[in-house]
């Protein structure tokens, strides 16, 4: 945290990086700047070339420096991607004052405590996140400070990440002439500051689609209890225009951007998007066609979000789902998605002024997660993410599963997408 008591939060995506500037003001976010750069240096949550990622965290900087009229010295970071687990974890302390009254201390030592395990070398923790906490035989505690005990008990979650993609996310960072605060898991501080406390007991999905990956998230009874990594994102429906308008990438992103829509039915019959084809020749693609290609990708996206979401065992997301991200600014998006998913859906953006754009929802997210929460990364005094030791299962499972799952090979069942990815096959390729 700044001296002058504004946080800043980094969202380090594959197609942008996005810098939030902000305080609390009398216990409501207050957005005080922001910056975006183009990002040509990260891919799939992990930085691929460091230069290139230094590049574009400056000038996200920048941009975010000449609105607020201060330098930025320091962030907290977005962290999410295939490689990051989370594990059940139990860390127990006894209480040092002679009063037996718990202090912060108690608390940052319990913490302390529950990684006092091992990992696989290639593996570092990023944080603790307590879940409840146990005083002498008294269960689920919020809070023990002030209380009197002998023995102190936190349940929670351990979550670890790969030390060479969180070294080059440090790097970079450092290199752009900032100090790392800390990291917060992105969806678990998304999930948190866009869903209701009722929502997230009762049951809710979280969507966040971005450039080349989806994150679908799943909160029950006040916690984060799943989350799968989808490799399909916007970048996927920019290409299926590609090969479908015969044209250059930046053409087709046009034509998503400013013509394409969720829902083909939804278009006007006298829009269309004028371009230049690899050939060379002049063509007018309609908007029914543009809005065809993209509807039958993203039904397809929605088709298996909504088949992983069915076997987490939850019994019912009461909540419906939440959409976020770049990619889900797409006009008629939420309409397919509930009608695809079957249950109420509603887009999520940030409703301060300068970020009010799905693609801000994860770092505005994490600002307030760390400005709101008492146990975000800092109160857990643990300053160096990637030296410290912890286990998780040997198959890296939490209590309902794999929490950061992804499986390369979900994205082609005939049976569970002909009518979305299927249709699209057949209007291009004729199959």
């Amino acid at each position: 945290m700044e001296a002058n008591g504004y946080v800043a939060a980094l969202d380090i995506g594959t197609s942008e990086i996005k810098l939030v500037v902000g305080e609390l003001l009398g216990g409501t976010l207050n957005i005080l700047a922001e910056g975006c750069a183009p990002s040509a240096g990260v891919k799939r949550g992990a930085v691929v070339d460091i230069d290139k990622t230094v590049q574009a965290i400056k000038q996200a900087v920048e941009h975010a420096e000449a609105a607020l009229g201060d330098q930025i010295r320091s962030v907290y970071v977005a962290i999410e991607g295939e490689h990051i687990q989370i594990a059940p974890c139990h860390g127990i302390a006894s209480v040092k004052r002679e009063d037996q009254e718990i202090t912060d201390t108690d608390v940052i030592e319990v913490i302390n405590s529950a990684q006092v395990m091992r990992l696989p070398d290639e593996m570092s923790v990023i944080d603790v996140i307590p879940s409840s906490f146990t005083v002498d035989q008294q269960t689920g505690v919020v809070d023990p400070r002030g209380m009197l005990g002998y023995r102190l008990e936190m349940h929670g979650k351990m979550v670890t990440g790969s030390k060479t993609i969180l070294h080059s996310i440090r790097r970079s960072i450092e290199r752009a002439g900032l100090k790392l605060e800390g990291f917060v898991l992105g969806n678990l501080a998304l999930g948190m500051s866009a869903a209701s406390v009722d929502e997230i007991d009762l049951g809710i999905g979280l969507v966040d689609i971005g450039h080349e990956k989806t994150t679908v998230s799943v909160f029950y009874r006040g916690d984060l209890v799943y989350s799968y990594i989808l490799p399909v994102g916007g970048d996927h429906m920019t290409r299926d225009l590609v090969y479908k308008l015969n044209c250059k990438y930046q053409d087709a992103k046009v034509a998503k951007e400013e013509y394409g829509l969720a829902l083909e039915e939804m278009a006007d019959a006298s829009e269309g998007f004028s371009f230049t084809n690899i050939n060379g020749e002049v063509t007018f693609e309609p908007q029914s066609e543009i809005s065809y290609v993209l509807e039958a990708r993203i039904e397809e996206m929605f088709t298996l979000v909504l088949n992983r979401v069915q076997k987490v065992g939850v019994p019912t997301l009461s909540g419906g789902y939440l959409l976020c991200g770049g990619a889900a600014a797409l006009p008629g998006i939420q309409e397919l998605a509930t009608r695809v998913m079957g249950q109420k859906t509603r887009l999520y953006q940030p409703s301060s002024i300068g970020v009010r754009h799905p693609k801000y929802a994860t770092a505005v997210g994490v600002l307030k997660y760390v400005l709101m929460s008492d146990h975000h990364v800092s109160k857990s005094r643990l300053e160096k993410p990637d030296d410290r030791v912890a286990v998780a299962n040997p198959d890296g499972t939490s209590q309902t599963g794999n929490v950061q799952d992804h499986d390369d090979d979900v994205v082609r069942d005939d049976r569970e997408t002909k009518n979305g990815f299927g249709r699209l096959m057949e209007k291009l390729f004729g199959v």
